[in-house]
């Protein structure tokens, strides 16, 4: 296995990792824990297709999210990922969105990473008020930001804002995240943690990020509220293609997010599994509500 190809996840801190390329991971809200309730924020990386999707679902129903993004993965392992807006949006409102229940509300939003002699390029798909963002990596400027909209799967069955940016310099950030992150970015630079929200983005490789902000919750513990945090970092330069791997993260329901604060609170859960092994741990990730495709 190449250098490049090095993907890892750690099930208690719920990280994924491919060197120098990405990283995501979901952090369970402080209310969330207090109450009880499950995880709506639901992580998808998908390595052969290079797309990379982020869904918040509702406090009653936390498991929608997943359930929105196995239906995308479903789809992009029959069909591949389209390489134009326009079958984006067919594939996302004619198989994806229609599908999901009134009831089970969630955010979608999607990038997905296209290169061919022109270069390199993003599909952003974006519904609801999670965010995109990509930025330039060495300013910490931001090139383009998806804005909230009303276009929830379960409440809308089509999704508007759908749109390709070609990307002229191999130095770009792509965060997925959703409104969770808001709460930390802000508390760290009320506390002058950060000199600004970029600094978190930037100052690190891809891979590094996911770990810097486990670090500032654990520091920083009730000292502030935030809800649940579900956010991927994307070099898109750098990531590379794996045949027929697939990760989802999140999505839990009530009763699987206690086992989980209650079971891997211990240190032989934080370890780091490589790819080569996500076989041999395919139950421990289960209960970490983590599911390897």
């Amino acid at each position: 296995m190449k250098e490049t190809l090095t993907i890892e996840i750690n099930p208690k801190r719920r990280i994924l990792k491919m060197k120098n390329a990405v990283c995501g991971s979901i952090i369970t809200g402080t209310d969330k824990i207090r109450n009880g309730f499950g995880n709506g924020d639901c992580l998808y990386f998908d390595f052969e297709h290079r797309v990379f999707a982020v869904a918040d679902g509702t406090e009653r129903f936390p498991w929608a999210s997943r359930d929105l993004l196995k239906r995308l993965s479903e789809n992009l392992s029959q069909g591949g990922a389209p390489d134009t807006v326009q079958g984006w949006k067919e594939l996302i409102n004619t198989r994806v969105y229609s599908e999901q229940k009134y009831q089970h509300k969630t955010t979608f939003s999607c990038v997905s990473i296209r290169e061919d002699e022109s270069g390199v390029a993003l599909i952003i798909s974006h519904g609801g008020d999670s965010v995109v963002t990509v930025m330039n990596a060495d300013s910490g400027s931001i090139r383009y930001q998806t804005g909230r909209d009303m276009y929830f799967a379960g409440r809308s069955k089509e999704i508007s804002c759908v749109s390709e940016h070609p990307l002229e310099e191999d130095n770009s950030r792509v965060i997925i995240s959703t409104d969770g992150l808001n709460d930390l970015m802000k508390f760290c630079v009320s506390q002058s943690i950060l000199a600004g929200v970029q600094e978190m983005f930037t100052a690190h490789q891809a891979d590094c990020v996911c770990e810097r902000i486990h670090d500032l919750l654990r520091d920083n513990s009730g000292r502030f509220e935030h809800d649940d945090i579900g956010f991927i970092i994307i070099d898109p330069f750098k990531v590379e293609r794996i045949d027929k791997t697939a990760v989802l993260i999140g999505g839990t329901r009530a009763r699987h997010e206690k086992k989980f604060i209650a079971e891997y609170s211990s240190n032989p859960h934080d370890r780091w599994v490589l790819f080569p092994q996500w076989g041999e741990y395919v139950g421990v990730f289960a209960d970490a509500g983590i599911q390897v495709q």
